[in-house]
């Protein structure tokens, strides 16, 4: 692999991992569903972006190899095969330092009302400062 794509992956693969220990914490502390889901979604743009620098890396590495010794049309193949289980959206990954706080509201409900942007924000911190926040 591309050592500054290898490099790229393994640094969001890193937060990402600390990102879903923070939702599951979330998840266990009983967090406005709202504000779960959108930290789901904020792991799977993530994710998304992971395969894009797979995706990158493998046409420039394993593509151009293989067409260069002519054996262009079964890596084609083998790429587009694998291109179905790639869910691409227009959305984009979050960095591994922005600010998560617009991902998060207060809930409408009264059941969550004691949940305010800032003491949620203070629970996915902590999952982060766990091992599992980037060098």
């Amino acid at each position: 692999m591309e050592p500054e794509l290898k490099k790229d992956a393994a640094l969001r693969l890193k937060v990402i991992a600390g990102h879903l220990e923070s939702i599951r914490r979330m998840v266990d502390q009983d967090i406005y569903c709202v504000n779960i889901m959108k930290q789901v979604s904020a792991v799977q743009a993530s994710l998304e972006q992971v395969q894009r620098i797979l995706l990158r890396n493998h046409l420039l590495t394993c593509v151009q190899d293989a067409m260069k010794d002519g054996m262009g049309t079964p890596i084609v193949e083998e790429l587009i095969g694998a291109m179905k289980y790639m869910p691409f959206s227009a959305g984009e990954a979050l960095g591994p330092d922005h600010a998560l706080s617009p991902l998060v509201e207060h809930p409408l409900c009264h059941c969550h009302s004691e949940q305010t942007p800032d003491n949620v924000q203070t629970i996915m911190k902590e999952g982060m400062s766990h091992g599992h926040q980037s060098p």
